[in-house]
């Protein structure tokens, strides 16, 4: 019993969600325009697939550093207060297909070439969806818990943990692709970005629509293979 107690004692402050570690209120701003940015540049390059690359390019740069204009000049700002902000996954999904685009034997690729290598792995795509709906849920009371999930993602001890299931995710199935969610985990532990809690660093609502619309296409794609 006593080990059991010191134990406790020793994981009490990993536990601790009433004392969140949140950005500096210039750093947030600043970092939600940049992870805007990110999302935005990405989003402009694939809208504008039918310009030559160098329009494509400048029209991607342009709205990517849009977002860093003040206050409502911004699009980030009007797109924060309709979506939140984007996670740390997005921006690197989205930075890794923006370097894959651009890159000079892949300039005049359509946009929705398809690429193994930069596809979402199922199992990823599965557990986020899954977190999306138990968010969901939570956020409606809708769970038999008396403790919000949400608010889990303020301990220390839920960044401790996806940290070293995303570290062992990797190393197991040494794929580099698999370094994604631990990069991201990484990321929020560094800044806290975008807002403080863990799961508004590695899952957002724009992804998790995302993920389904993957996940579907994964199963559709096996239906018509059969």
């Amino acid at each position: 019993m006593l080990i059991a107690s010191d134990l406790v004692q020793v994981l009490q402050p990993l536990l601790d969600m009433d004392s969140p570690v949140f950005p500096q209120a210039a750093q947030r701003q600043t970092g939600v325009q940049m992870l805007w940015g990110v999302v935005l540049a990405a989003g402009g390059w694939r809208m504008a697939y039918l310009l030559q690359p160098h329009w494509r390019l400048g029209w991607a740069a342009l709205l990517g550093v849009g977002s860093s204009l003040p206050g409502p000049l911004s699009p980030a700002y009007w797109l924060e207060l309709a979506f939140a902000s984007p996670s740390w996954t997005s921006v690197l999904l989205c930075s890794l297909w923006l370097w894959r685009q651009t890159r000079p034997q892949a300039l005049f690729s359509a946009p929705w070439t398809a690429r193994p290598a930069t596809r979402i792995p199922v199992p990823w795509a599965l557990c986020g969806v899954a977190m999306g709906w138990i968010l969901a849920l939570d956020t409606f009371a809708a769970l038999p818990m008396q403790q919000s999930v949400y608010g889990w993602g303020f301990s220390p001890l839920a960044s401790v943990v996806l940290m070293v299931g995303a570290a062992a995710a990797w190393i197991i199935s040494a794929r580099w692709v698999h370094t994604l969610p631990f990069l991201a985990l990484a990321f929020f532990v560094l800044t806290r970005l975008p807002s403080g809690n863990l799961w508004d660093g590695v899952l957002d609502p724009l992804l998790w629509l995302y993920l389904h619309s993957d996940l579907a296409r994964h199963v559709w794609r096996n239906v018509r293979g059969r």
